[in-house]
């Protein structure tokens, strides 16, 4: 009994210091600016996708361009009370976010500023929202209130603070992503006097101090460059731009290893390769094909390098690029439950692979018009219910929403 209560004490004495400390961290951060965000009413429309049965809701409806994030990019609260995209409604690029619960919109963007915002990635386990603007990365803490009874939004508050700047003669020249412990953001920096050179660097979110990982130092592009969602030490870039021989484009880096990446699937010269994303047991989903327009979904175990066709595209003799297109994908990410990849492709139709079977069904058709229109860039929420993309189907770029329907796909069989 006696060693018991022992162990209970230390264990409340260092919980004691982990709480101290955190407050004391928290008390350091400073906030440099803090001002209202604007509320919108809802614009929402919502129907029944004759494709699947699915529900689909139209988060914006508006003329203007509304863009979901890119699709490996987190663009929701884990608790999924806002789902963030961006609109230039108002005549610049502005961050917005869609209440799912009052379909209201709220503009987090201040009304009066010149500031230029690269918006980047939502934080999983906060109400925080990374981006870069001015040479810096900045970090806004956005508080969202409703009324009584949760009906109507009628307080939204956004804080900002700067997390770093740039280093001397160096500028920021890449998107923003999370590591899985929500610790570091990834940044790519290029010298003033050397634009090819490049360095990939890992930034500590509380303290701003940065780590190098990596650095580039020729002409092909660096893009595309992601912490994996599942482990906090993988990091991946791709080679991008023409298709150079020798050009290979999916890399990991082991954030434990800087300096050093490895080429992930063995890919052959000729080959298309692109739109990576991070999935479950490290791996990555990917699109591509041998022929012209051939485009599957396929998973690589970045261990083992072995590849797998998991949503099959279709090619033959002949066939127009545009018809072809209709059965091959341009994007796929997975759902963090493990269950489940999505698909996109140029006439905007959604896929969902159930990964039981490999059995693809469509969720939902006709989002954009071939060779025209924004990409839906097709991402999941935080509870792998639902996924997002930018549909085109109204004639504008506008965010749509479309939830599984799940009670119809219980069974690894296609329903009746």
């Amino acid at each position: 009994m006696k060693k018991l209560r022992y162990r209970f004490s230390v264990l409340i004495i260092l919980l004691s210091f982990s709480w101290m400390d955190s407050q004391c961290l928290a008390q350091t951060l400073k906030w440099s600016e803090e001002w209202a965000g604007r509320i919108y009413p809802t614009e929402q429309k919502i129907s029944i996708d004759s494709t699947s049965g699915a529900r689909l809701v139209f988060a914006t409806t508006n003329p203007a361009k509304d863009l979901n994030f890119y699709f490996d990019w987190n663009c929701w609260f884990q608790d999924q009370s806002c789902m963030f995209f961006t609109s230039d409604r108002n005549g610049k690029t502005e961050l917005f976010g869609f209440i799912p619960k009052t379909g209201e919109l709220i503009c987090c963007s201040p009304e009066k500023k010149d500031k230029s915002y690269w918006f980047g990635v939502v934080d999983y386990k906060s109400h925080e929202v990374y981006m870069t603007g001015n040479n810096s990365l900045i970090v806004w803490d956005i508080a969202i209130g409703f009324n009584h009874d949760s009906t109507k939004v009628d307080k939204v508050t956004v804080k900002e603070r700067i997390i770093s700047r740039a280093p001397d003669g160096k500028k920021i020249c890449s998107a923003l992503s999370e590591s899985a412990d929500c610790k570091y953001l990834s940044v790519v920096v290029s010298k003033d006097d050397h634009p090819f050179d490049k360095e990939i660097l890992a930034v500590d979110i509380r303290t701003g101090r940065s780590q190098f990982l990596y650095a580039n130092t020729d002409t092909i592009p660096l893009t595309h460059i992601v912490f994996s969602k599942y482990n906090p030490y993988l990091l991946r870039f791709a080679h991008d731009g023409p298709k150079l021989p020798g050009v290979h484009r999916m890399w990991v880096v082991d954030t434990r290893k800087p300096g050093k990446a490895f080429k992930v699937h063995l890919q052959e010269s000729g080959e298309l390769v692109t739109h990576e994303d991070w999935w479950v047991n490290d791996q990555l989903t990917f699109c591509g094909g041998y022929r012209p327009e051939e485009s599957n979904v396929k998973i690589v175990n970045i261990h083992d390098q072995k590849t797998r066709i998991i949503g099959a595209g279709a090619w033959w003799e002949g066939g127009k690029p545009s018809e072809i297109a209709k059965y091959n994908w341009w994007h796929a990410s997975g759902a963090r439950d493990g269950n489940w990849v999505a698909a996109d492709n140029w006439h905007g139709n959604i896929g969902i692979i159930d990964m039981r079977t490999s059995h693809l069904r469509l969720l939902t058709t006709k989002h954009r018009t071939y060779g025209r229109g924004e990409h839906p860039h097709v991402g999941w929420a935080p509870d792998s219910k639902s996924v997002e993309f930018t549909s085109n189907q109204r004639g504008n770029a506008d965010v749509v929403i479309v939830y599984l329907p799940l009670e119809k796909w219980s069974e690894p069989f296609e329903e009746h």
